[in-house]
């Protein structure tokens, strides 16, 4: 049976339900975890999706400590362990890991004293090593915790990075998502997900997406079937995951329908509570959609950066005249 937390944070919009194993956080490749103390207590579990470095927890002040959160030692950690006599490090280690800890992560591949391996192993504590410098080390661990923990959500469409902006392409099927985003590629613009993204919420509430496993760096291409995008273009034209900025919206091209030609639409698309605005573009034969596609980004990150539509111009204008 899973362990279930005792709490939900609302601040972050996480609902938190089950654990997650300090085991798979070991698995995870990014964050380099060169070795592993007491392995045999990896199933225990983090309820909590931010890790915490133990301040004044280490030196016995615990009246707010979060036992449910991983624990981070850098070198002012083990620094501070390493000044204390065996007495008084034995105290505080003491004091410390009898809070029934998830486990500690160890940065920058330090080496653990002999003190710190006994106590963990008298109060069943596990202890990974990672290479990695202690801020990068927090800010996977954050991401990876904060994915497992956040709402999800699974959508259809195309995710990629152009021109540094998350761009979700959207639309029917057989509208030619899949085939405008392999023209982008070869452009040299970035694959997040093809055909299911999954989205979750990061520590600032924006959407995140990214490509499940099993079709991580694939994409369907009629006439052509599956291919690996990493494969045929290079580790450089795909990348794990992307804030979501943009939507954009392909629909077969009604002639009875009224499009936009003034820039008049200011459309949003909801994803886990949050409003992104998005684009429609009408698909129809002989529109170029890539190059569509480029200067809708070109004119939202104008707009993003404070430029003026035709249409707001104009009203300033004929408000001067």
């Amino acid at each position: 049976m899973p362990k279930t937390a005792p709490k939900t944070d609302e601040r972050s919009m996480i609902k938190i339900t089950t654990g997650v194993e300090i085991g798979a956080i070991a698995n995870e490749k990014q964050l380099k975890i060169v070795h592993i103390h007491n392995r045999k207590w990896k199933t225990k579990l983090i309820f909590h999706p931010q890790p915490k470095r133990p301040g004044l927890a280490l030196a016995g002040y615990l009246k707010y400590m979060d036992p449910h959160r991983v624990q981070i030692f850098g070198k002012t950690e083990m620094g501070y362990l390493n000044s204390l006599n065996t007495a008084e490090r034995t105290r505080c280690l003491q004091n410390y890991l009898s809070l029934d800890l998830p486990g500690i992560i160890v940065s920058t591949g330090m080496k653990i004293n002999h003190d710190l391996k006994e106590m963990s192993l008298r109060f069943a504590t596990p202890i990974l090593v990672s290479s990695l410098q202690t801020s990068i080390l927090i800010s996977r661990l954050s991401s990876i915790l904060y994915r497992h923990f956040s709402k999800k959500i699974k959508m259809n469409g195309v995710l990629m990075d152009i021109m540094g902006q998350g761009v979700m392409i959207m639309g029917t099927s057989g509208v030619g998502k899949s085939e405008t985003a392999l023209e982008l590629i070869n452009k040299g613009y970035h694959l997040i997900s093809d055909d299911v993204i999954e989205f979750y919420l990061n520590s600032n509430d924006d959407p995140v997406g990214r490509s499940s496993e099993p079709i991580q760096n694939l994409m369907e291409v009629r006439g052509l079937g599956i291919i690996n995008i990493n494969d045929l273009f290079g580790a450089f034209a795909v990348m794990e995951e992307k804030k979501l900025d943009l939507v954009i919206h392909l629909e077969k091209w009604d002639p009875k329908k009224k499009y936009d030609r003034l820039g008049e639409d200011n459309l949003y698309f909801r994803v886990l509570g949050i409003d992104i605005p998005m684009i429609s573009i009408p698909v129809a034969p002989g529109r170029n959609l890539s190059t569509l596609i480029e200067v809708a980004v070109r004119y939202f990150l104008a707009r993003k950066n404070g430029k003026k539509s035709f249409l707001e111009l104009k009203d300033e204008k004929s408000k001067k005249c």
